[in-house]
């Protein structure tokens, strides 16, 4: 597989605005009364939390692929799980949780254990693919 190994994407403008539109939904979600997603069992919710933030980082972990950026990018996401917590707890009936935070970080390491495997790059793969399938 021919996978770009530069440090920034060919679609690095595509993709953060795409990542974007995923915080956002993410930040509406973690803000609406009701959601509508619950795990029925105890600590469901962190469960939640941890796979969010997994998915986030792994993210943005593909977008930024050089050390420094990607150690932003995880700055980035714990701060947005923290700003999170504190938006709920201005915003009756969410409340804040500082254990959803440690969820978000667990999460967050995930990512950080799962960007050291192949899946460090989805988003090159999907641009190679895309450059093989037009021919050029």
């Amino acid at each position: 597989m021919d996978v770009q190994t530069s440090a920034r994407l060919r679609w690095h403008r595509a993709w953060v605005a795409l990542g974007g539109a995923i915080m956002l939904w993410t930040l509406w979600m973690a803000l609406t009364p009701d959601p509508d997603i619950t795990l029925a069992f105890p600590y469901g919710d962190k469960l939640l939390h941890a796979t969010t933030f997994t998915c986030l980082m792994g993210w943005w972990g593909n977008v930024y692929r050089a050390r420094r950026p990607r150690g932003w990018a995880t700055l980035g996401c714990l701060a947005f799980g923290v700003f999170i917590e504190f938006a709920q707890w201005l915003d009756p009936p969410r409340d804040a949780d500082a254990l959803d935070v440690l969820a978000d970080g667990a999460g967050i390491v995930i990512a950080l254990l799962l960007l050291r495997t192949p899946l460090a790059n989805v988003l090159a793969s999907v641009e190679a693919w895309s450059v093989r399938r037009r021919g050029g």
